[in-house]
């Protein structure tokens, strides 16, 4: 059946004569006409509502969103700056507007409004905004709204926001710590180990636009249960005895131990040298009675802003919560090893010129060695940018460096290592391999440098000594 159209009703069939027919035809004329005129008011409402125009304004200014775009993935706690450009109905950049961007989390509610100014490019830049911790994850949208007197526009895009490391550390182990950002580094997750009860994490980062990098570490050991810290020798054995594996970088020597305060808890806190002298480690020790956990605190700053305690910013947003829920297992298990041995002599950064008097390094022994445990003494060295290794082996607590490493093209400076291991086959060379028993000791070293008047036998280039 043919559809009626409107013009139809001019020639729709009547009865009853002339006069019911002059009248009916009044009356579709009438309902033809305001038909009509809804059809205009209706394309009117829906140029307006097209519009997206604020009331007593014209939509004529256009927005053009450059930044965050569709694909832009942001975690909570970061931070960003949003870029627009604002065009009028000719074409032309307008740079005298007021333009706001304004952020809506995947809830619908407001989270923040922030100005954009004009700059460069033609472009309106937002001040800096950090994310909210502890928000809404998922789908945000990102409004950007310009006004120039009567002219308005305005764009959106949406924004993928999720959970940043700290809220993830929260559920995973029942701990909160800011991000690590010193200089605007974006940090990762360089380790993780253990589970909820015992566990160790290093976050952290660096820039590398600079010969000596900016850096920035947190490390957090924690253990279930108390260990009694009741004295600096107690703090002390509690790192080396029962962590063992300290330090992203290797530690030389731990200092002397305070009692402080730590936000509510009895801690105990001590400086510490890592490989290089650059590195600026602080130790915080302490037991939580809250969740039951003994926890170490490791903060590492390098080239930190001056005037400003870097450790006490990176360490200040810790926090622990109780919560049952969390159940974290890491990627990878704590290792269960004794503690290392402990380096007894030459003391760290000894000075010996010449082959005249042995350097002999000493160690004390952990225990009466069964059949197949030795100890292993890595020895490593720098030379034109490239590291080298020397293994030496006995069953001893004691070995004299051999005067190979002294005629080696070097650098001075030898560092060496103790680990107690278990022989489980033997090399071509007749030497053992093994397994290791106990963590690696502390990172020690020694200077071995040519008399005065002695030529040394090879050219010295060494753009980054150790010591």
């Amino acid at each position: 059946m043919r559809a009626l159209r409107l013009k139809d009703l001019y020639n729709f069939p009547t009865v009853g004569g002339k006069n019911s027919s002059e009248k009916a035809m009044k009356i579709f004329q009438r309902i033809y006409q305001c038909m009509l005129a809804a059809g205009v008011c209706l394309l009117l409402m829906t140029g307006c509502a097209q519009s997206g125009g604020i009331q007593g304004q014209e939509t004529t200014l256009q927005v053009d969103l450059l930044y965050p775009g569709a694909d832009t993935t942001v975690e909570m706690g970061q931070r960003m700056r949003g870029i627009a450009q604002v065009w009028d109905s000719q074409g032309a950049p307008v740079m005298d507007a007021r333009v706001t961007m304004i952020f809506f989390d995947p809830l619908g509610s407001q989270v923040a409004e922030v100005e954009m100014v004009a700059g460069a490019g033609d472009a309106y830049r937002s001040q800096e905004w950090t994310i909210p911790q502890r928000s809404v994850d998922g789908t945000w949208r990102v409004v950007v709204k310009a006004e120039r007197g009567r002219e308005a526009g305005e764009a959106s895009a949406a924004l993928m926001v999720k959970n940043s490391t700290s809220e993830y550390l929260l559920e995973q182990y029942g701990f909160w710590l800011d991000a690590p950002r010193m200089r605007n580094i974006q940090p990762q997750l360089a380790a993780e180990k253990g589970d909820v009860d015992n566990g160790l994490i290093r976050w952290g980062g660096l820039l590398t636009n600079q010969h000596i990098y900016v850096e920035n570490w947190v490390e957090i050991h924690w253990r279930k249960g108390n260990y009694g810290l009741d004295s600096a020798e107690t703090a002390r054995r509690f790192l080396l005895e029962e962590l063992g594996d300290l330090g992203f970088t290797p530690l030389r020597e731990i200092g002397t131990f305070n009692l402080t305060k730590f936000k509510d808890w009895e801690a105990w806190q001590a400086p510490a040298r890592g490989q290089l002298q650059r590195y600026n480690i602080e130790w915080m020790v302490f037991y939580a009675p809250e969740v039951d956990k003994t926890f170490a605190l490791a903060t590492t700053v390098v080239l930190g802003p001056v005037g400003v305690d870097m450790h006490t910013v990176l360490r200040g947003s810790f926090e622990v919560v109780a919560q049952p829920e969390a159940h974290g297992v890491a990627p990878k298990p704590l290792l269960d090893l004794l503690p290392g041995p402990r380096l007894i002599s030459p003391p760290l950064g000894a000075e010996f010129k010449g082959t005249e008097t042995p350097i002999v390094l000493e160690w004390e022994g952990t225990h009466k060695l069964a059949e197949d445990e030795y100890y292993e003494v890595v020895v490593d060295f720098d030379y034109r940018e490239s590291n080298l290794e020397y293994h030496l082996y006995t069953r001893d607590n004691r070995v004299t460096l051999p005067e190979l490493l002294y005629r080696s093209p070097n650098c001075r400076v030898f560092n060496w290592r103790v680990t107690l291991m278990r022989r489980t086959d033997v090399r071509e060379d007749g030497s053992p391999q093994g397994e290791a028993l106990s963590y690696p000791s502390l990172y020690w070293y020694v200077l071995w440098s040519y008399p005065s008047g002695e030529a040394q036998p090879f050219l010295s280039y060494c753009p980054n000594e150790l010591n």
